[in-house]
């Protein structure tokens, strides 16, 4: 009895040891990115500087190009199907085109120098402009053409604004209370399809989900970032480096932001959350950029050589 339980726990350990060994070299390769598509390369000029990227159901990709004042679409292969736009402030130019969205029909564009955002046709016609009378950090197209708004503002912090198809304000979500320094409530957000709010503070190590009532879910810490650095600038003093730098969903409600300057791998560290908020794991982008994209297909997008080329990526899980 007594060699009985002595071999018993030893075939068990000799069994189970395996098991471990397996099971952590599967958690270090759950996710990972394998690139199936690159638009634009330092040896053409396919692409000067994207800025915002949106991918419709039918794989077409529509870009922002800030140094060639235009609104660009791509093909599912990558190949440039129609352009539209000029350096101007009329219907259809551009000053400093930025953020995009899209509904089934349309295509919303922001300017950085032009308070309103433009509307355009899946063949890029211009059809209408929605005035935004503040500069805008972030917006997203909701349903009944409502247009959700992050702006930075002076006054009112910690709001994202509600507008209508005619660029009325409609409601408010107040994502906090803090009377904050200039740009330090300044967020990107997602709305998932139950209305749920997640955002994260581009200057604050902060993360947060909220319900579509407006209620906070809960508050998230990444990086362990108390103090971030600042410049004066004219006779302003602002933040200078970025925490977070963007964020995106995928069908499954995993939350993905992209990291700056505090990451282990600067503007490349991809942190993927739970719809709990649990940090489930990290992703590096093989370049750094300033934004990622996750489309209806759960492809991820992300930007290369400082904007002259843009990457579609397969998550593998």
């Amino acid at each position: 009895m007594l060699l009985r339980k002595r071999v018993f726990p030893l075939f068990w350990l000799i069994m189970i040891i395996p098991f471990f060994l397996y099971s952590e070299r599967k958690e270090d390769n759950d996710w990972h990115l394998e690139e199936i598509l690159s638009i634009g390369s330092l040896e053409d000029d396919t692409l000067f500087q994207w800025v915002g990227v949106a991918v419709d159901r039918e794989q077409n990709i529509y870009v922002t190009d800030t140094l060639d004042y235009s609104l660009k679409k791509f093909d599912a292969k990558g190949k440039l199907t129609k352009k539209t736009g000029r350096k101007g402030q009329g219907p259809g130019e551009f000053l400093a085109p930025r953020y995009i969205d899209h509904t089934e029909i349309s295509i919303y564009v922001s300017d950085q120098y032009n308070p309103k955002i433009q509307v355009f046709d899946k063949n890029l016609n211009y059809t209408h402009s929605v005035s935004i009378p503040m500069p805008v950090s972030d917006f997203s197209v909701l349903p009944e053409e409502e247009i959700a708004v992050a702006t930075l503002s002076t006054t009112k912090s910690g709001r994202i604004y509600i507008f209508n198809s005619t660029g009325k304000i409609q409601r408010e979500i107040r994502y906090t209370n803090e009377k904050l320094p200039l740009l330090m409530d300044m967020v990107n957000f997602e709305l998932d399809s139950q209305g749920s709010l997640y955002l994260v503070y581009n200057y604050q190590d902060r993360i947060e989900k909220f319900s579509p009532e407006g209620k906070k879910l809960w508050s998230k810490k990444l990086l362990g970032v108390k103090k971030v650095q600042k410049e004066k600038i004219a006779s302003l003093v602002v933040p200078s480096k970025l925490i977070y730098k963007d964020i995106a969903l995928d069908n499954s409600g995993n939350i993905f932001i992209l990291g700056g300057s505090f990451s282990k791998n600067p503007s490349r560290d991809v942190y993927i959350l739970n719809p709990e908020g649990d940090l489930l794991n990290t992703i590096t982008l093989p370049d750094t950029s300033h934004c990622i994209y996750i489309d209806a297909q759960d492809y991820l997008y992300s930007r290369a050589n400082e904007g002259v080329t843009l990457k579609k990526f397969k998550m593998k899980y």
